[in-house]
């Protein structure tokens, strides 16, 4: 089988990539013969990076060839369909599977996060191409929900985020701890780290303020501070801002890490706190305690499904809110934390579904 992939891939971003590493993992263990192609921003270093084959995502000749040679589409994971940070980028991704149908191909959307979808052109291409796919899978219940609004009227699978389904024991914390040490300022072995994955945002100078001042509490209580980029270079500058409004020192990691290097270096935390989302899903699948910093609601939906209560607004977000959090959470029970693992076995079946309904496809 053919599997032609369409992502937001080779841009740097460790969440994104994170996907793809989770998708082609999950392609492999249920399609041992798969031939996987992936659209990139970057292809030599997506091929070598995945072991996979990988054509320019922008290419006027190589993007059709590569929809025409393939058997299946599959568009995701991750937040492709929306027009919140981009009017027009959710265009090229319905683009591509509008070119996919109209060269016959059998096309599954692959665990997206769904929305926020504002135009109301961008509404409707969303359901007039959606509901022409052979299968369609979604990472929570906002996003089927947002699909219905839309006018999308297909059997919609609620399924989670691939990332959900990377074992912990295949990631290297040897790896991540080599990273760590080797970083420009500072990492101390065996001291309790809290992990920080933040991001430039709306109103970024009042919130920092707030992230800057829990954690220098935390620092004060014999804690380092660790701030790990996962969009590269944007949130290595968003990690020195916040440290340089600290009283403490803070270790700044401004490496541009592949996916299982930045799940290496969280695998030596010992609590994080997230506004990516994908440091929060990188976590729990690493079993971390964690604190969610919400931005988007796709970050306070994925703490729902987590069960987890500390996640807070980035607008209204204030630092002994954070503080009372991370302490409660760096003092958890044997029995939260197994309530937490017994929950992860049971998510990181689901995000192999989407994988499985592939099998479907070869009929």
């Amino acid at each position: 089988m053919k599997i032609l992939l369409s992502g937001y891939y080779g841009f740097d971003n460790a969440g994104d990539d994170a996907v793809l590493f989770a998708i082609v993992q999950a392609l492999r263990e249920i399609i041992p013969d798969v031939d996987i192609t992936v659209l990139s921003n970057q292809p030599e270093k997506t091929a070598q990076q995945f072991g996979v084959k990988a054509v320019d995502r922008w290419g006027k000749t190589s993007l059709p060839k590569a929809i025409k040679d393939c058997d299946v589409l599959i568009s995701g994971g991750g937040s492709l369909l929306q027009d919140v940070t981009s009017k027009n980028g959710i265009l090229y991704y319905l683009g591509v599977i509008k070119l996919a149908q109209m060269m016959r191909k059998k096309v599954i959307v692959y665990a997206q996060g769904i929305g926020p979808v504002n135009e109301p052109r961008n509404r409707a291409l969303v359901a007039k191409i959606l509901n022409k796919v052979q299968a369609i899978t979604v990472r929570d219940f906002d996003s089927r929900r947002e699909l219905m609004e839309m006018g999308v009227y297909r059997e919609i699978m609620v399924a989670v985020d691939p990332v959900l389904g990377i074992s912990a024991d295949s990631i290297d914390e040897a790896q991540g701890l080599q990273l760590l040490r080797g970083a420009e300022a500072g990492y101390i072995d065996g001291k309790k780290t809290l992990m920080v994955a933040a991001r430039n945002w709306k109103h970024s100078d009042r919130f920092f303020k707030e992230i800057a001042e829990s954690c220098d509490a935390m620092a004060e209580q014999g804690w380092q501070v660790v701030f790990v980029p996962f969009h590269y270079p944007e949130d290595v500058e968003a990690g020195r801002n916040i440290a340089s409004l600290m009283k403490r020192d803070a270790v700044v990691l401004s490496g541009n890490y592949s996916p299982q290097e930045t799940m290496a270096v969280l695998k030596n935390a010992d609590l994080i706190m997230g506004m990516r989302l994908h440091s929060l899903i990188m976590g729990a699948a690493l079993l971390k305690p964690m604190v969610g910093l919400s931005y988007d609601p796709k970050v306070t939906s994925f703490m729902q499904l987590l069960r987890q209560p500390d996640c807070y607004p980035v607008d209204s977000v204030e630092a002994a809110q954070l503080i009372r959090s991370m302490n409660r959470l760096s003092q958890q029970t044997d029995h939260e934390k197994l309530m937490l693992a017994r929950n992860m076995e049971i998510i990181a079946r689901q995000a192999k579904a989407p994988a499985e309904m592939i099998l479907t496809l070869r009929k």
